[in-house]
């Protein structure tokens, strides 16, 4: 497994209900085959300024990749945290 600690930014295409379709990491574009898991944690916790909202998805590609990517609600962008060899 290889973890990106503060995340590696991605596009992301999503459908209506905001679940990622398409993303595109590192110049290739996957398409997501199945979404395994959905897990919205608390964060704030931790967080100085208490403002950490993301929704984490962990989903299996076109191509095989099986990774966590994540929607930061607060900065309103999509970054890939986890990647499974």
């Amino acid at each position: 497994m290889r973890q990106h600690r503060e995340g590696d930014p991605i596009r992301v295409r999503a459908d209506a209900e905001g679940q990622p379709l398409v993303f595109i990491w590192r110049g290739q574009t996957h398409r997501v085959e199945t979404i395994e898991d959905v897990r919205e944690p608390m964060l704030d916790w931790w967080s100085a300024t208490g403002e950490i909202h993301r929704v984490y998805y962990l989903v299996t590609t076109n191509h095989g990749l099986i990774c966590e990517i994540y929607r930061d609600a607060v900065a309103d962008d999509w970054r890939l945290s986890r990647a499974f060899d």
